[in-house]
């Protein structure tokens, strides 16, 4: 840059040098995407608001507004995760071996009173349960939160909720990048207390925020953490809609996981019609195959699936009886943590607001096999083979268990070649065109066999 830069808020001069994307005060995310959550923290914490986000949702920075402050390297959760640290932090203490479901006090299934609430949440409704719990008792002035964009009803975008109506627009999973921690920008303007729901990484960079500025954090003060097993690519629904034949012109609304539960990926047209996506639910079906196909770099090499340092880790109630049958529908699992979990759930079930079971002494409610091997097995073997072959990946104090299997190693090796075919974009849509169509039924059909048989074998 030559001469002077002028700031844009205070109006001095200001001798200004170019700034490379890896200077070690900026986020890892500038530099290096495949180290990028994109989890919003950089540019949500930045008092200039010299990062912003490009289409993608990586951040990109606006060189004339960085005072080279290091906030956003301060809050990146991107390059490094220190569990041992992050648990003396928020627990005062180093997990002690807890498995994949981390430091939990007690486990609940549950769900919200609210009629309204229920049936529109993915599992009980009980994130917003919550949520509209603090919001009601006036705990807090507004929740972070996500919704689906009202001009563009297939992208999805965080936002701030203070009424009822905007929590019941909140409802529903949706599985894609959305940059929570860029609210924080709303943490400095507004003085009042805000309580959110996010994902593990965003998790990570909210702790790493209380270090870095305990004041802004301080407002803040209630974490409710959603279970993950990798975001996807924004371009899924658009490519879904692609694929179905489907104008994006004449979609009202895209819901991930709609109708009864546990739900179906819909669109819902202008003019009133619901179509369906592809011949199966949520659960048992096409899109858990999906996810292989958009999920992005860093999620494939993170190792929190279970949102270990929230305050209150909430995910469906998957667990099957001895005949394979579900044993609570529209429920949710709740994992309390801290204390302040504890008083959040305490209190919301003293006023009427969930209803609760405690599960804490049932094995059964730990985290369902599929997603344990996913983050607890498949990504740290993953770290290790690529940190050998060079690539750059997320720092961690934890490893790949002592007794993995040949058998995951290589399923480990095939899940990644998946993942990397993803990228084609004809193969992704030649791939989703298959599983979305009638031609998948068997496909479905077989797999359901499989976990009945599986489960009969069982009894």
């Amino acid at each position: 840059m030559n001469g002077p830069a002028v700031h844009p808020e205070s109006g001095t001069d200001r001798t200004m040098t170019a700034i490379p994307p890896d200077a070690p005060f900026l986020s890892i995310g500038i530099s290096a995407r495949e180290l990028c959550t994109r989890c919003g923290s950089c540019a949500g914490v930045c008092p200039e608001e010299a990062i912003e986000l490009d289409e993608r949702k990586f951040p990109r920075l606006i060189p004339d507004r960085c005072t080279r402050c290091g906030l956003c390297a301060a809050v990146c959760p991107g390059a490094e995760v220190r569990f041992g640290e992050l648990s003396e932090q928020v627990f005062g203490r180093r997990n002690g071996g807890g498995g994949f479901d981390g430091q939990v006090a007690k486990t609940y299934v549950g769900y919200s009173t609210d009629d309204r609430l229920r049936s529109g949440g993915a599992g009980g409704g009980m994130v917003t349960a919550l949520l509209w719990h603090l919001l009601r008792t006036g705990e807090v002035d507004g929740v972070l939160v996500t919704r689906m964009n009202r001009e563009r009803p297939w992208e999805a975008e965080p936002f701030v909720a203070t009424t009822y109506e905007e929590l019941l627009a909140s409802q529903g999973s949706r599985y894609a990048i959305i940059p929570m921690n860029v609210l924080w920008r709303e943490l400095r303007r507004h003085s009042g207390r805000l309580a959110a729901a996010i994902l593990p990484c965003q998790t990570h960079g909210f702790r790493r925020l209380q270090k870095a500025d305990p004041e802004l954090a301080g407002r803040l003060t209630a974490v409710i953490g959603l279970f993950c097993g990798g975001s996807l690519e924004p371009v899924l629904a658009r490519e879904m809609l692609a694929v179905r034949g489907i104008r994006r012109g004449a979609v009202a609304d895209f819901k991930f996981r709609g109708g009864d539960w546990p739900g179906q990926m819909q669109a819902v047209l202008k003019d009133g019609r619901v179509r369906p996506l592809h011949y199966s639910n949520y659960k048992d079906g096409a899109y858990n195959y999906l996810t292989s196909l958009y999920m992005p770099e860093r999620c494939q090499t993170c190792l929190d699936g279970s949102n270990e340092f929230a305050d209150v880790a909430v995910s469906d109630a998957w667990t099957r009886d001895e005949k394979g049958e579900y044993k609570f529908k529209a429920h949710s699992r709740l994992l309390v943590r801290t204390e302040r979990g504890a008083e959040l759930v305490r209190a919301a079930a003293e006023a009427g607001d969930i209803v609760l079971t405690d599960v804490s002494a049932d094995p059964s409610y730990q985290t369902h096999r599929m997603q344990t091997r996913r983050k607890g097995s498949l990504a740290p073997l993953r770290v290790e083979r690529w940190k050998k072959a060079g690539r750059r990946v997320p720092l961690y104090d934890r490893g790949p268990p002592d007794d993995a299997t040949r058998r995951e190693r290589l399923t480990e090796r095939l899940s990644s070649a998946l993942l990397r075919a993803g990228k084609w974009r004809p193969f992704r849509m030649a791939a989703m065109g298959f599983l979305t169509s009638c031609w998948a039924i068997p496909l479905i059909r077989l797999r359901l066999w499989l976990k009945k048989r599986k489960y009969a074998k069982r009894r």
